[in-house]
């Protein structure tokens, strides 16, 4: 088993860690939402480039393997699918 930063740290200090990254991210994604919006671009051009850039993370984050940016493809491609889907059925 590989050791991680987080092996042996109390669940609490955990959680604090957690909350004090996702904090620190969503002030950083409001910040982009609204640049987006200024620059004229639509919600969905924002919402497609942070799915895009959690993919680029993941696969280098995890080794850039080519099976998994295969996976990582066929999920995005599977939840822009969806969304036509449900954007179709909503009008």
């Amino acid at each position: 088993m590989q050791d991680t930063p987080t092996a042996g740290m109390p669940e609490i200090e955990i959680q604090q860690n957690l909350d004090k990254a996702a904090k620190i991210i969503t002030e950083h994604l409001d910040k982009a939402l609204q640049d987006c919006t200024e620059a004229g671009l639509e919600r969905d051009f924002f919402n497609a480039g942070i799915v895009a850039t959690l993919m680029q993370a993941m696969e280098t984050s995890l080794g850039g393997s080519a099976a998994l940016a295969g996976a990582l493809h066929q999920m995005a491609e599977m939840a822009a699918q969806k969304a036509e889907h449900d954007a179709g059925n909503a009008n």
